[in-house]
């Protein structure tokens, strides 16, 4: 546990504590920032109280009074929900700011860890309880250089195994191979692997109508022939195979023919999604040239705005991008204003997407890089970005 960080960050926010309060492991978010075990044995409430100066407490309950052991500071064990409640009251005085897993009216809903009933219990006591969605990133999204390093390196991995299945296919539509979406979706997975990546769960490959849905999954009993005239979205991530390693997570367009036969009306909706994207991009980087905060739900409504003013708002249906850490949807910002109004920022050593998209009943459209938020810039992965609808043939 990072103890003197902890307290460093509740210094610089102006905070008297934070208060991590879980529930049958109700609270991911406090294992995490403790370096607490998922796997222990959690069947009773436990909180652990962390000041911005001194000691820390932990108050267990008598049934698992072993609990929280390895973390430092005081052990106080509770047998009575009165005794519980006495306890905590002598931990907060009436004004103090303590940080807790809560984000107000749910704008947050990953934040959003702690109930309501634990909040009016540790409000009527005279605390203020602060939302901790911020300081919980430094310790939950934030990456070493290894792993900035290892994303770097999956990245070229990545796109080279896309770059192999992409003239594969154009061999095959030149042979008259035939081919569907779930044979080149089990292909592209034995080629993620063979360029040393570690992706658990498969890529989405989806043909013309299939892309509007942005989650479609092609199965070995629901797939589509991808045919000469195809629009195909494919959607792709993985890790190298190591500890902590950081995903990658892209997508990219290809059309099952010529430069030349493209449709007209693909090449336009795939310009204005590219022209979302890199709008996105050039603010978050102008932003932080100029030593300012940036919000996710800001991101969000910059590209937002590219692809509402051409048009198409109603067709871009989810948020522009997420966090990225160990996870491939991490526990940092979001790039969303949309389906939830994250305004955390994007702090340094932090990654998450860009992937804008349009969603038309006959086709849907989606561009997907990475972005990795450095101190005074950000630097795109999954480079070059697409550019055009690639052509197979």
């Amino acid at each position: 546990m990072q103890l003197e960080r902890i307290q460093q960050v509740l210094q610089a926010e102006q905070l008297d504590g934070w208060l991590f309060y879980d529930f049958r492991k109700s609270n991911p978010i406090a294992y995490q920032v403790l370096q607490l075990s998922l796997h222990g044995f959690y069947t009773r409430r436990w909180f652990y109280y962390v000041p911005a100066h001194g000691t820390p407490v932990a108050l267990v309950s008598a049934v698992e009074s072993h609990v929280l052991h390895e973390l430092p500071g005081e052990r106080r064990v509770f047998r009575t929900w009165q005794e519980m409640h006495a306890t905590l009251q002598s931990l907060l005085a009436p004004g103090m700011r303590i940080a807790m897993e809560y984000s107000p009216m749910n704008a947050i809903p990953y934040m959003s860890r702690v109930d309501a009933g634990t909040l009016e219990l540790v409000r009527s006591f005279g605390a203020e309880v602060i939302s901790s969605a911020n300081l919980a990133q430094r310790f939950v999204a934030q990456l070493s250089e290894k792993q900035i390093q290892g994303h770097r390196e999956a990245s070229r991995r990545l796109i080279a195994a896309k770059d192999q299945l992409f003239r594969e296919l154009g061999n095959d539509l030149r042979t008259g191979i035939a081919l569907n979406e779930y044979q080149v979706q089990q292909r592209f997975v034995q080629l993620i692997r063979e360029h040393g990546l570690s992706a658990p769960e498969a890529p989405i490959i989806a043909v013309n109508a299939h892309a509007s849905n942005p989650h479609y999954a092609p199965s070995a009993v629901q797939h589509s022939p991808i045919l000469h005239g195809d629009l195909i979205l494919f959607d792709f991530w993985g890790h190298l195979p190591e500890p902590d390693s950081v995903y990658v997570d892209y997508t990219w367009m290809a059309y099952a023919g010529k430069h030349a036969e493209i449709p007209q009306r693909q090449r336009e909706i795939f310009e204005i999604v590219r022209r979302a994207r890199d709008t996105g991009i050039a603010f978050v980087r102008e932003r932080l040239a100029a030593d300012g905060p940036v919000e996710g739900r800001e991101v969000d409504d910059v590209v937002r705005g590219v692809i509402a003013q051409a048009g198409y708002g109603d067709y871009f249906v989810h948020r522009t991008g997420h966090s990225i850490t160990t996870a491939e949807h991490g526990d940092g910002a979001n790039i969303d204003n949309f389906e939830t109004q994250d305004a955390r920022y994007l702090l340094p050593s932090t990654c998450c997407s860009i992937e804008p998209g349009i969603y038309l009943p006959e086709f849907g459209v989606r561009s997907e890089v990475d972005l990795l938020v450095l101190e005074h810039d950000a630097e795109v992965t999954g480079v070059p970005a697409q550019e055009e609808i690639v052509a197979l043939l």
